[in-house]
């Protein structure tokens, strides 16, 4: 904002210039402006996702149970990733 120019000095400009509208016009106005509407926010790929994750982690070998299982499995998704494949 410049300097002098308070949010009062707004509000009464735009209350004047309100004033000074015909209802055509405010119509015109209204139905230009976008109201607060609620928006929904699509979570479903990100619950895919997390699903995906548990799943992994609910079947992948892990360490501690079979050091073995665990390398070749790692390595199985290693050489998939360098193919391309995933």
């Amino acid at each position: 904002m410049a300097k002098g120019i308070t949010m009062s000095d707004i509000e009464t400009q735009f209350n004047e210039l309100i004033a000074t509208l015909t209802p055509e016009q405010i119509k015109k106005v209204l139905t230009e402006v976008k109201t607060n509407v609620r928006t929904s926010v699509d979570t479903r790929w990100r619950a895919d996702k997390i699903a995906k994750t548990a799943l992994y982690f609910a079947n992948a070998p892990r360490p501690k149970d079979s050091f073995e299982d665990y390398l070749n499995h790692s390595e199985g998704l290693r050489e998939q990733v360098i193919s391309g494949v995933i």
